[in-house]
């Protein structure tokens, strides 16, 4: 789907005659700023929703190494492969209860940590001793959404979603357009959009 089939359905909501009105310096809104609303919304329902689920292979495990940075765009992780063998999610206070010195155990990996470290790691247990392919099933935050970068991995029929999320922007930016209640409008009508989105793709 691409978001710019959005910017040219809000122009006239907005009140434009043409896109050349908006680029004016005197405009009280930016298409950058419509993009902008409509990466935010995206941002949002892979928070929400399953929507952007993916299986990553993007990270390299190194013997002798257990912590990992995740990729920027993880939001969530659903399960982790190494070498196409499932490690099972592990939270850190059962690591402590199933090996008083786990950190320092190593071996064939058989478990995965998201908490054993700082924010945005990944930790393997045992300590491997053999590298390889660390493959996710993992929810990703989508592209960024910009006047360069606008289509986005969904059916074109959530496109309202994302109009409705420009306009809900637009109207509620500071300015003499500003229109509140009309803002929260949209911002209803985008909350209906991700009900439906986490029916159809699961919460997140």
């Amino acid at each position: 789907m691409d978001t710019a089939n959005s910017v040219s359905d809000v122009l006239y909501r907005l009140g434009f005659q043409s896109s050349g009105d908006i680029a004016l310096s005197t405009s009280w809104v930016t298409v950058a700023e419509l993009y902008q609303w409509a990466d935010e919304a995206a941002q949002k329902i892979a928070y929400a929703s399953g929507v952007f689920c993916t299986a990553d292979a993007s990270l390299t495990a190194i013997a002798s190494t257990a912590e990992y940075a995740l990729p920027a765009s993880n939001v969530f992780t659903l399960a982790t492969f190494l070498n196409g063998v499932v490690l099972r999610m592990t939270a850190v206070r059962d690591l402590w209860a199933l090996d008083a010195t786990w950190p320092a155990t190593s071996g064939p990996a058989t478990r995965a940590s998201l908490d054993a470290s700082g924010v945005g790691t990944i930790t393997l247990y045992p300590v491997p001793t053999v590298g390889g392919t660390l493959t996710q099933i993992a929810e990703e935050y989508a592209p960024t959404i910009a006047l360069a970068t606008s289509t986005v991995a969904l059916p074109t029929v959530l496109q309202d979603f994302f109009s409705y999320a420009m306009m809900a922007g637009a109207r509620g930016k500071e300015s003499d357009a500003f229109m509140p209640e009309v803002a929260q409008h949209f911002e209803d009508r985008m909350s209906l959009y991700e009900s439906v989105i986490q029916h159809l793709y699961g919460p997140g």
